[in-house]
């Protein structure tokens, strides 16, 4: 079972839940934390008010413990909108895929397991179809997994071409540097990742000229924006006009 396809540029402000809150990490860092809501719903109710396409839902708890944790909770979410969820963190097995598809999300987001697993992914791609996302996360032009904690000697490039051959849809490309730092997206590595697959931006994106930079790049469909919404730089409105929604 595929996800329907979101139309044109996706903007997807972030809720990155851990311990049932919402809060940011800087560069995924547990110990860099800065908590914002502690009612999630209520935020992805506000984000959907203000008129978000979809919302990108992380589970930290899980993204720690290698397994999804909060799947309660992200039922609740799924249940609280009626825009897509997209939906990551710990995913690291078919069993994860599948119940997070089973409590609403649309999308799963797979990073480790999809790097270290090459039979794994083909068989959630065979069984998930476009409804796979595969988290390229870098930090200097190498993928890191783990929770962006450990290097995995693997060329981002590389990496995403393996993902194109094996049917993999869309990528969510992280720049683990920039992540929560409010540095503005890497726009060249972004581009030259969306040159291969379709790429959702994350890490860093800032403001309006960020997003009509990417949305006007090819094969970008999307970008994920967390810090600069929570800090208030930016609105979702002016977002969603810079993307042309």
């Amino acid at each position: 079972m595929g996800a329907k396809p979101l139309k044109g540029f996706t903007v997807f402000p972030a809720i990155d839940l851990r311990n049932g809150r919402c809060v940011r990490l800087k560069q995924g860092d547990f110990d860099r934390q800065k908590e914002y809501d502690a009612d999630p719903i209520g935020r992805a109710r506000e984000w959907e008010r203000q008129g978000a396409p979809a919302i990108h839902v992380v589970d930290l708890d899980g993204a720690k413990e290698g397994r999804p944790s909060q799947i309660s909770l992200i039922h609740a979410l799924s249940r609280s909108v009626n825009v897509p969820l997209q939906v990551g963190g710990g995913v690291r097995t078919l069993g994860d895929l599948r119940i997070l598809r089973r409590v609403g999300a649309a999308r799963v987001v797979m990073g480790t397991a999809a790097v270290l697993d090459h039979e794994l992914r083909l068989r959630a791609v065979d069984e998930m179809g476009d409804a796979i996302v595969v988290a390229v996360d870098a930090r200097n032009g190498i993928v890191v997994t783990h929770g962006w904690q450990e290097a995995s000697g693997r060329n981002v490039l590389d990496f995403v071409r393996e993902l194109a051959e094996d049917g993999v849809g869309s990528v969510l490309y992280t720049d683990v540097a920039r992540d929560g730092m409010d540095a503005g997206a890497d726009l060249q590595s972004t581009a030259a990742v969306s040159e291969v697959l379709p790429t959702i931006a994350s890490g860093g994106v800032r403001g309006t000229e960020d997003i009509k930079v990417l949305s006007k790049t090819q094969g970008l469909v999307g970008a994920v924006v967390g810090t600069a919404l929570y800090e208030g730089r930016i609105t979702l409105e002016e977002l969603l006009k810079a993307a042309g929604n």
